[in-house]
């Protein structure tokens, strides 16, 4: 669940955060960076691997969250509350499992899929949802207020694809700007690691999507 929060991860890193990031873990095919994000202690991260997949099977991953659990680090729970008939707009409950002894946490995700036509770059965007009234907080939880990041899926070649995920998240509540960081800092590493371990898994490289076109 941490992976639609902290990923979930936000879109300033392609415009003003490169300069001030700080490559923080270049490890088993993961490279992840740290940034400061303005008017804010809590910092943002980028995370990127590549991996042997088609689009198709990695769209089809993410939008599995009934075994979101099996790679998402921390994840107990994704609820899918609300899809559009396109499928590429839906709304998410995700908890995460925060380490003792602080509260668990749920947020409300906006998820946007699209795929550019000219790149062939599918990107997933996500952030906190306005409808935050029509779904009151589950009771084990403390919703997180702020949630914003995207997954972005690259082609390369030889049906290779660079798989990003990026986030900047409050998780509200008394929690130390360190233990937050130190989070950040945690999770994409052991998401990706997850990731490159379920995607190969057929049920994923079978999964047909026509709304994902593949490179040629």
């Amino acid at each position: 669940a941490i992976f639609w929060l902290w990923c979930c991860v936000t879109s300033v890193w392609a415009n003003d955060t490169a300069a001030n990031s700080k490559l923080i873990l270049d490890k088993n095919n993961i490279k992840i960076w740290t940034y400061k994000v303005p008017q804010s202690s809590l910092s943002g991260f980028k995370a990127t691997t590549v991996v042997k997949s088609t689009l198709s099977g990695l769209v089809a991953l993410i939008l599995d969250t009934q075994n979101a659990d099996r790679w998402l680090y921390r994840t107990n729970r994704i609820d899918v509350l609300a899809r559009d008939n396109s499928q590429k707009h839906f709304t998410i409950r995700v908890i995460t499992d925060f380490p003792w002894p602080f509260t668990d946490r749920e947020a409300l995700v906006d998820v946007h899929i699209h795929q550019d036509s000219k790149t062939g770059q599918v990107r997933i965007d996500s952030n906190e949802s306005p409808y935050e009234a029509k779904y009151p907080v589950n009771d084990c939880c403390l919703r997180m207020p702020m949630v914003k990041g995207y997954w972005l899926f690259k082609p390369v070649s030889n049906g290779m694809v660079e798989v990003s995920m990026s986030g900047h998240a409050d998780p509200g509540g008394r929690i130390p700007v360190g233990a937050v960081n130190f989070l950040i800092q945690e999770h994409p590493y052991n998401t990706l690691m997850g990731l490159q371990n379920i995607i190969s898994d057929e049920k994923y490289q079978k999964a047909i999507n026509t709304q994902i076109k593949e490179p040629l």
